[in-house]
């Protein structure tokens, strides 16, 4: 708390018991500095007074800035000449009494001064002890507040009123204690002043005196005045939460062996033990731990005691509270432990200290993220080491998706992403955007991070997982000049000693055969056949094989269709064959138009406000939806596309389309060559039939298209130089009039 004068209380709960020093108008000439203790409201209580008052005692005075008599005396006392005062005073008949604009009279200002002989000459002159300025102040609150005793002696003598409060209900004695003059203090406890005196607020002088660090007079108030420790503000802070707040050590023992409480909560719910640990005041931690405290006292953020000195790095508070029996695992208001406000802050010391007590690593605070991730995301690469020795659980993802490794890869920290693949953090998770660590990577062009990601064969399986727009590591890799699986793949070396290596390197080759046939650049089809002789024991390969390569097409999930004049196409004629069945049914073609356009009117409705929820919630349902209609649109597609068009020639430059393995059955291959083959042939047209549809499978058995050139994309197919999807659309157009 500062020293100033006048202490000016905000109407803001009082975040500080310390006020904020305002200084005096212009027109306060004979104070110090400005009041104290009072709200904000009282300048412009102040400021009405002086006007309604000045206007009702112009009539009294000869001068509007005070009497002449007031002015005269007053040079007396700036000159400090008591003979000329005694002089003036005998020879005069006048007004000792006399005052000026502010309502303040000589005696008030000679007792500020510590002027002893002229305030007892003027009080011999018959000046009133009990008068009172606009403030409410008397000559008593001017001596108490400037700390003249001898002073305050002779007013209290002379009649003066010792429990007179001024406008902010301030007491000579809660003055004295605010100011720290003891001695005043100690002089108006002997004449009987309430020690319980209490101003704005609720505010007591045992509370100034305890936020201000005057420990004398808390000493005083206590011991003498029988001050009550455990009274609080309005807000029930109690003098010694003040006191820890501020780290007075000789205080807070003194009012704990006086009786204070050590749990009692105050304002923001703050007990001493929060506020002392706040402050690091270690002294007074340590007082208030022997008298055994609640150390798991929440204050209005949910904050513990020991989450506070986490989050500050007090390193020693932390073993005393853990000592005390603090809780390890509790979480804030946003959710966060004591380990993740330590690993924010960087402290190392605290975080081993909570190790050792083997909190629990796991818990996700604030945005799900745990202490991992969080050091992940602030780059503290010691504190890392030493979480992961605790074996965290690698895969937790904050709200975004992110996992530790994911977020690593963003901020580009090779040493981390080495760290986090040694422990086996999954290459593989992704985000809700649906990007992998080599999404991230790739668009980042880190080389070095890719090839570490890539330093397993059987992670290149993930170079053709797309995300939700339906990119992939290896496309996104791909639309640059210089690619960086070129340089990688070009000097990686396979590491036999990997744990991908498993049944005696097999796992290893299967992954590595899996790799080279699912690259894009491959003209398909590609028929690969194995065998294993019979007895030879290593038929089990062929059955690794087939699901390691499941795995690889598992990755190139299909990207969502892109097609809205399909879409447009599709929706147009859902609204002219509805259209027409109500034209029909009504014998009225009006109705059946109204009908075909407010059903196309109502699917873009409906589409469009499926594009916006998706872009502004994210909302999985609806992206399964939007996929499950890509998928099917996809299909209408390719049956359009072997109906009505030649396929594009081998050499196309088209871009990457996604791989896919299909397998016949082993097992019911034939033993000799050539039925075997044809059972192998039947299975495979089987498997394809399944999973791209009959009808498109059937078309293209039909109409056996063909390219028309090596290079270039789809041509239509025409009939007498007219594309034969316009023949079609024609004659669907004829039907409908037909039927009309």
């Amino acid at each position: 708390m500062d020293n100033s004068n006048r202490p000016f209380l905000k109407n803001r709960a009082m975040s500080e018991l310390s006020p904020l020093a305002q200084p005096s108008s212009s027109t306060d000439m004979h104070r110090n500095q400005s009041y104290g203790s009072i709200i904000s409201y009282v300048g412009i209580l102040r400021n009405s007074l002086m006007k309604s008052s000045s206007s009702t005692q112009a009539l009294n005075r000869c001068d509007s800035m005070g009497s002449l008599s007031h002015r005269t005396l007053l040079q007396y006392l700036d000159s400090d000449d008591l003979v000329g005062l005694k002089s003036f005073l005998g020879t005069r008949q006048l007004q000792v009494d006399d005052r000026d604009e502010n309502g303040t009279t000589v005696l008030m200002i000679a007792s500020g001064r510590g002027a002893s002989s002229f305030v007892k000459e003027l009080i011999a002159r018959g000046a009133d002890v009990h008068a009172q300025d606009l403030d409410n102040w008397s000559a008593l609150q001017f001596a108490a507040k400037s700390g003249h005793a001898d002073i305050v002696e002779i007013l209290l003598d002379n009649g003066a009123e010792i429990e007179h409060r001024d406008m902010g209900g301030w007491t000579a004695l809660m003055w004295g204690s605010y100011k720290g003059h003891a001695d005043v203090v100690s002089l108006l406890l002997q004449r009987g002043a309430d020690v319980q005196a209490h101003g704005n607020y609720h505010l007591n002088p045992l509370l100034w005196a305890s936020g201000r660090g005057h420990t004398e007079i808390v000493k005083l108030l206590v011991n003498t005045g029988g001050a009550k420790t455990n009274v609080g503000d309005k807000y029930g802070t109690t003098p010694l939460v003040w006191a820890c707040r501020k780290g007075y050590t000789e205080i807070v023992d003194t009012l704990l062996k006086a009786g204070a409480n050590v749990d009692t909560a105050g304002m923001y719910s703050w007990t001493p033990l929060l506020v002392a640990v706040t402050g690091g005041h270690q002294e007074c931690v340590s007082l208030l731990l022997e008298r055994k405290p609640n150390v798991n006292a929440l204050d209005k953020d949910g904050m513990t005691a020991l989450s506070i000195a986490c989050r500050e790095g007090l390193t020693e508070i932390a073993s005393a509270l853990i000592a005390a029996g603090a809780y390890l695992n509790v979480q804030d208001r946003a959710g966060d432990t004591p380990l993740i406000n330590a690993v924010k802050g960087g402290y190392r010391s605290v975080v081993e200290i909570l190790l050792k007590r083997h909190v629990d690593v796991d818990i996700q605070g604030k945005d799900r993220k745990t202490a991992l991730y969080t050091a992940v995301e602030k780059g503290h690469t010691t504190l890392v080491k030493l979480i992961l020795q605790s074996n965290p659980d690698l895969e937790l993802s904050t709200k975004d998706g992110d996992t530790p490794l994911l977020r690593a890869v963003r901020n580009r920290n090779l040493e981390m992403v080495q760290m986090l693949l040694e422990r086996k953090a999954k290459v593989g998770a992704a985000d809700k955007r649906g990007d992998t660590c080599l999404h991230v990577a790739m668009r980042a062009r880190s080389k070095a991070i890719v090839e570490a990601l890539l330093s397993n064969p059987k992670y290149s399986q993930l170079l053709y997982r797309s995300n939700k727009a339906g990119e992939t590591p290896y496309g996104i890799d791909a639309m640059h000049q210089k690619t960086i699986l070129g340089q990688v793949f070009g000097a990686r070396r396979l590491n036999a000693n990997e744990d991908s290596e498993g049944m005696l390197g097999y796992g290893l080759y299967s992954s590595a055969l899996a790799d080279v046939l699912s690259e894009p650049t491959l003209t398909t089809p590609i028929t690969v056949g194995l065998y294993a002789k019979w007895g030879s024991g290593k038929s089990f390969l062929l059955a690794k094989l087939r699901e390691e390569m499941k795995s690889f097409a598992q990755q190139w999930s299909e990207p969502p269709i892109r097609a809205p004049s399909l879409f447009f196409l599709v929706c147009l004629h859902l609204a002219l064959l509805l259209g027409t069945v109500v034209g029909l049914t009504t014998w009225c073609y009006i109705w059946g138009l109204v009908t075909g356009v407010s059903l196309l009117v109502l699917i873009y409705f409906i589409n469009y406000l499926f594009k916006f929820l998706d872009r502004r919630y994210d909302l999985e349902w609806l992206y399964s939806l939007n996929y499950g209609i890509s998928r099917k649109l996809g299909r209408l597609r390719l049956i359009l596309q072997v109906a009505f068009c030649h396929p594009p020639g081998p050499q196309s430059d088209s871009q990457p389309m996604p791989v896919r393995f299909h397998f016949a059955e082993a097992s019911g291959a034939a033993p000799n060559g050539d039925a075997a083959v044809a059972l192998m042939l039947a299975s495979l047209f089987d498997a394809i039939e399944a999973h791209y549809g009959s009808l498109a499978t059937g078309l293209y058995r039909a109409f056996r298209p063909k390219p028309l050139k090596t290079t270039g994309g789809w041509k239509w197919r025409r009939m007498c130089c007219v594309p034969v999807v316009i023949l079609f659309e024609l004659g669907v157009l004829g039907l409908i009039a037909a039927a009309s």
